[in-house]
């Protein structure tokens, strides 16, 4: 009896006793040396496009899109007037299961992309925007949208994503 009391306090003990943390990444790797420059460098100027375009693919690569979110959320407005960058917030979106807000956020970039390119489409929906985009990122964009449209009505990602990338396909192929 005194046996097993002793051993039930021992494992109870283990238990709450404080453990040390264990960081999320290595800290001694290249990768996460590499991703602490890339914040310090966002830190110092939020409104750097180019850089929050990279530390969210960086984020979205290392699967924490909630990362992703909150680092394009702190950045400066404009840093989201950007095509490529509101992208990335709709896949960041998109991994967290928030597929609403991924497919507005998709619409936005293809609105914001297709005012730039003067399509039809998007006459004056937007306004112009102050970033380039170019027929290819629109495409990509279309793509994206549009398996957005299919997931949130129930299709497979893969199937929705197949389907988008076909119609995308063959509207590039046309004359």
């Amino acid at each position: 009896m005194n046996l097993v009391l002793l051993a039930v306090l021992a494992i109870s003990w283990s238990a709450l006793s404080p453990s040390h943390p264990v960081a999320a990444l290595d800290p001694e790797s290249e990768a996460t040396r590499e991703l602490a420059m890339l914040e310090d460098e966002f830190a110092r100027d939020r409104g750097d496009v180019l850089m929050a375009r990279h530390l969210a693919s960086r984020y979205l690569e290392l699967d924490r899109p909630g990362l992703a979110i909150a680092i394009l959320n702190a950045g400066e407005p404009r840093v989201l007037q950007d095509p490529t960058v509101t992208h990335r917030l709709a896949q960041a979106y998109e991994a967290t299961g928030r597929l609403d807000d991924a497919l507005a956020t998709a619409e936005l970039a293809h609105s914001r992309c297709g005012r730039y390119l003067g399509t039809t489409e998007n006459g004056a929906v937007t306004p112009l925007p102050r970033h380039r985009c170019d027929f290819r990122d629109y495409a990509m964009l279309e793509m994206h949208r549009n398996a957005l449209r299919h997931i949130t009505r129930g299709m497979t990602p893969s199937l929705a994503y197949d389907v988008a990338l076909r119609r995308v396909s063959i509207a590039s192929a046309a004359p």
